[in-house]
């Protein structure tokens, strides 16, 4: 079965977004996920996108669906929309088989 990723860009716009970065932490962990590659200075070559790329690693895709529908992350996500702008997050399938 193929691993789920979520894929986010988002600009951060205050120094308050670290609460959100050490929460989410330990909170992906709990959740099975883990956080696979980072770039805090990425660079958007199409469309609309923030500085900030991380790419999360989760068993499957639906384990990454249900882990961002969890009323735990909708909260710890008001710390991240409050303290980021321009933030996009794409679940997808880690397959290539589709």
């Amino acid at each position: 079965m193929a691993k789920g990723y979520w894929i986010v860009t988002t600009t951060v716009t205050n120094p308050a977004f670290s609460e959100y970065v050490k929460g989410f932490g330990t909170w992906v962990q709990s959740v099975g996920g883990s956080v696979f590659a980072k770039d805090l200075q990425s660079k958007t070559v199409e469309g609309k996108g923030g500085h900030l790329a991380v790419i999360i690693e989760f068993p499957t895709k639906q384990a990454a669906i249900e882990a961002y529908n969890r009323v735990d992350y909708q909260e710890l996500s008001k710390l991240r929309w409050s303290n980021s702008t321009d933030t996009n997050i794409t679940i997808m399938d880690g397959s290539v088989d589709h």
